[in-house]
């Protein structure tokens, strides 16, 4: 299962103040819906408002595989001009 880290908000705001959750999932699309599924709107939240590593690199492919030992950080997209 993959270690999903769940950073402010997106852990107080969906999943109850947990800061990670474990999750069976190939790839990162199948993790979003997996996690949308215990907590619906996040997949739009996760779309529009994060950002996303794997085991440390950002990523923007959401095709991106994962394995029992992934990764996964959610933090709170930052933009700036």
């Amino acid at each position: 299962m993959a270690r999903v880290v769940l950073t402010p908000p997106f852990g107080t705001r969906f999943f109850g103040g947990r800061d990670h959750l474990d999750i069976d999932a190939g790839n990162v699309f199948a993790l979003v819906r997996a996690l949308d599924g215990l907590a619906p709107g996040f997949a739009d939240e996760a779309g529009s408002r994060a950002a996303i590593a794997v085991n440390g690199t950002a990523i923007t492919a959401w095709d991106t595989r994962l394995n029992a030992d992934s990764e996964v950080l959610f933090v709170l997209r930052i933009a700036g001009g």
